[in-house]
């Protein structure tokens, strides 16, 4: 009979090999994100289970939880083998269910185990007196236990010599899924898969799918190797989550990097023009233009920062204009007057002019 709490920090501290459940994290994230998008949720990994999306509702209140136990194989996935990853599957719907956080009254949770291989269920069927296969792959990507045979769900149910389930974990069948997924076995394959992703889902409202993917798998190891305190989850522990809001955040300064190249390339020749920058220095200045963007977010870079509180504070003059250049051009000859810089005249005219759009789009 299985005993015992979840291993909390297990997978934090073997966090080596831990790609893929990091990269099917995101796979699920884009495959669900036009739905995911109008909802109020948080994202938690190695917490509870690998993969854990929590979705609130207008009170707040958590409505539903969705998990995923994400495995790697080079082999089909038996029966036999999948029973491990029930018993941790069971355990964890357990313990979710004890969370303190506060539920809905039609709260309701779904879990998964989800796999890049065949998985193979062998039963016995007691009618045609013969043993079965059920099979969960790119021809059917996901089966709910409740959607088995029966004589498949009650094989399920016995488990083997090795594992056996108590009363309180077969409860916890009717929430459970079985999820292929069609993600490579080596992290490059993955990788680039995920860029595909992100180009089908948001496609030239952003200008680097690979930046998004990078840009989002960084959040995510940060809250992947944020250990679980007193090796005890909560889904209140907010170190251990990445919001709704953050997520839309990051996507929405990945959308506004690509509009403000647009906005620089249909008037950089009027740019070009009022700031008397040559042909010569023009692609460069497209360039600066673009760098100045990255370097916006990086509070270390104090020139830039500079800069665009300098334009923070000018806004009220954007009213004066209906001009966008003309504006930029008032901007950049009042901070020649008002402040002094280390940047080269032309990086600054670049950073004037992306400052001053990202300003504008906050209004």
């Amino acid at each position: 009979m299985t005993k015992g709490k979840i291993d909390s920090n297990s997978g934090v501290q073997a966090n080596v090999g831990f790609d893929f459940q990091r990269n099917t994290c995101i796979y699920v994230f884009l495959e669900n994100y036009n739905t995911l998008k109008n909802q109020e949720y948080f994202i938690m990994l190695e917490h509870y289970d690998d993969i854990v999306f929590g979705f609130l509702n207008s009170d707040g209140e958590l409505s539903q939880i969705t998990t995923y136990q994400a495995k790697k194989s080079g082999t089909i996935w038996t029966t036999n083998s999948v029973y491990e990853i029930i018993n941790k599957i069971t355990k964890s719907g357990i313990e979710i269910i004890k969370d303190e956080i506060t539920k809905s009254t039609n709260y309701n949770q779904s879990q998964h185990f989800i796999t890049n291989n065949t998985i193979s269920l062998d039963y016995k069927c007691t009618i045609e007196d013969k043993t079965k296969k059920f099979l969960i792959n790119e021809t059917n990507e996901t089966v709910s236990f409740l959607d088995l045979e029966e004589d498949c769900q009650n094989s399920l149910k016995k488990g083997n010599k090795e594992i056996s389930f108590d009363e309180t974990q077969i409860l916890h069948f009717d929430n459970l899924n079985f999820t292929f997924i069609d993600l490579g076995r080596n992290t490059k394959s993955q990788l680039d898969l995920l860029t595909g992703k992100f180009k089908s889902v948001f496609g030239n409202s952003i200008v680097d799918h690979t930046a998004a993917r990078d840009t989002l798998i960084f959040h995510l190891k940060e809250i992947e190797s944020t250990y679980n305190q007193k090796d005890t989850p909560r889904l209140l522990d907010l170190n251990k989550r990445i919001e709704s809001a953050q997520i839309e955040n990051i996507l929405n300064i990945l959308t506004t990097k690509n509009l403000a190249i647009e906005f620089c390339r249909k008037r950089a020749e009027k740019i070009c023009e009022e700031l008397s920058i040559n042909v010569f220095e023009a692609m460069t200045f497209e360039l600066d233009f673009e760098n100045s963007l990255d370097e916006f977010k990086d509070l270390k870079q104090g020139e830039h920062q500079k800069i665009i509180q300098f334009i923070e504070s000018k806004k009220d003059i954007f009213t004066r204009f209906t001009n966008d250049v003309l504006c930029i051009k008032e901007l950049y000859n009042l901070f020649l007057k008002e402040q002094n810089t280390i940047l080269n005249p032309l990086q600054l005219k670049a950073s004037i002019s992306a400052g001053y759009f990202l300003i504008l789009m906050q209004k």
